[in-house]
């Protein structure tokens, strides 16, 4: 069965660790995206291979990183920052936040980089 939406997705869909799994089997999978870029002829592409959800279960505002790779056989080697504020339960939508333009997408090496460099400010 497919996740609906991504609150779905992260929260039947993937495995302890955050890997996207499929919720009969529990075969590990990934999700396919291609984005439009504002340089005509120029498209992202890559591959969602999971999620980590960032705040607690349930905030109506959830950060999360996607963790991503350019190749289907590739390890995920990058993070993808990216949020849904979900104001079903009070009669308002769904939103997801992400697309080009928008958080900036890390390599892991970068993030742990920002994490020592935060760390050091301390």
């Amino acid at each position: 069965m497919w996740a609906t939406n991504i609150v779905d997705l992260i929260d039947n869909h993937t495995d302890e660790n955050g890997w996207f799994v499929c919720s009969q089997c529990g075969a590990s999978g990934f999700i396919e995206k291609s984005f439009d870029l504002q340089e005509p002829g120029y498209t992202w592409e890559l591959f969602l291979r999971g999620a980590i959800r960032l705040g607690d279960r349930d905030d109506t505002y959830q950060p999360f990183v996607f963790m991503v790779s350019y190749e289907p056989n590739e390890k995920a080697n990058y993070i993808w920052f990216s949020y849904y504020k979900d104001l079903r339960e009070t009669g308002g939508r769904l939103k997801l936040g992400y697309g080009p333009g928008g958080p900036p997408v890390l390599r892991t090496e970068q993030l742990l980089s920002l994490l020592r460099q935060l760390y050091d400010l301390d």
